[in-house]
């Protein structure tokens, strides 16, 4: 038999486990029967709206102590304090304007539920663009610096409603933008508008980098826009090199040809703070040559070959005579 001293240890015990097994279960637990919202695929430019219902299945009160929301996602619960066996609502508003393509937006709500401290919410879906163009990209290809590029961008309205184009401008150096034509169709309130790309000249030379920007009253839209600009007459080397300081004279050969076939003359060829001699000597097919004897000792920062041509836009073409290092 058990004494009773040891029946009293014993439902002591029993009474402490079930008083320690009782406030395991006792905790915060949030939970979403819904965490993830997909809306599909819409038209960007608007906003989407959804509710989360947020429920807690513990046994104490789950204290949301912040919200995290992902770029463009707006969101806010009510109440923040969510009683056992109670709902919250998270009304969470995704602003899709200038946001196209796939879209997975993430709400992180920060709470004392240690099991799940950071409980994720999710929007997801596809934006199509309010505003569909064609060419999406503008590829200019290889131009030389009077070269007259006339490029157009078809924009078309695809939402049910009037929209605004209000302006358009270019990010690029020599290269200019202009609204040129339009369609209304007052039946559905579409509108495709003409846009139109030209150079003017002279482009700056090298790679041409940027933009078209075109101002909806949805959103701007930047249209990209690559190409490349080499000068009309080109010049091989671009920079003349010496390996070492010598009294001695130093050969060197330039060549000059037309970048489109079109004749030129070298008018002159000098030396700037150099001391030695040039001589010209004209090709065939549009060809140039430049015979160079430098003496190296007399090298500076300032030193250069200096070419004047009857090209109106390159009429001096300025090669640096330089020292390796």
């Amino acid at each position: 038999m058990i004494s009773g001293s040891k029946y009293l240890l014993l439902f002591s015990l029993f009474s402490l486990c079930s008083f320690a097994a009782n406030q395991s279960v006792a905790r915060p637990h949030l939970h979403c029967d819904a965490p993830k919202h997909d809306f599909g695929t819409v038209i960007g430019g608007s906003s989407i709206t959804n509710e989360f219902v947020l429920t807690n299945r513990g046994d104490e009160p789950v204290i949301i102590s912040k919200i995290k929301n992902c770029c463009g996602v707006n969101s806010a619960i009510s109440p923040m304090e969510i009683l056992p066996g109670s709902n919250a609502v998270c009304k969470a508003v995704f602003a899709t304007r200038n946001r196209y393509g796939k879209q997975d937006k993430q709400i992180l709500i920060a709470s004392n539920d240690k099991k799940h401290p950071y409980y994720e919410l999710k929007m997801m879906g596809t934006l199509r663009k309010p505003v569909e163009f064609t060419p999406r990209l503008v590829r200019l290809g290889t131009l030389l610096q009077d070269d007259e590029v006339s490029q157009t961008i078809t924009a078309t309205n695809l939402l049910e409603k009037a929209v605004e184009l209000k302006s358009v401008s270019s990010t690029i150096k020599g290269v200019t933008a202009q609204i040129v034509g339009g369609i209304d169709d007052p039946a559905i309130e579409k509108r495709n508008w003409t846009i139109k790309l030209k150079t003017f000249l002279p482009l700056a030379l090298g790679k041409l980098r940027g933009s078209i920007q075109l101002n909806f009253s949805t959103g701007t839209v930047d249209i990209p826009v690559l190409g490349t600009v080499k000068p009309i007459i080109q010049v091989v080397p671009g920079q003349i090199r010496f390996s070492a300081r010598s009294t001695n004279s130093t050969e060197r050969l330039v060549m000059l040809r037309s970048g489109d076939g079109r004749p030129f003359e070298i008018l002159s060829a000098d030396l700037e703070s150099a001391d030695g001699s040039v001589k010209t000597e004209k090709l065939a097919d549009d060809r140039w040559q430049c015979k160079l004897s430098i003496i190296p000792n007399s090298l500076s920062e300032k030193s250069t070959l200096r070419i004047m041509t009857s090209s109106k836009l390159q009429p001096a073409i300025t090669i640096p005579l330089t020292m390796a290092r």
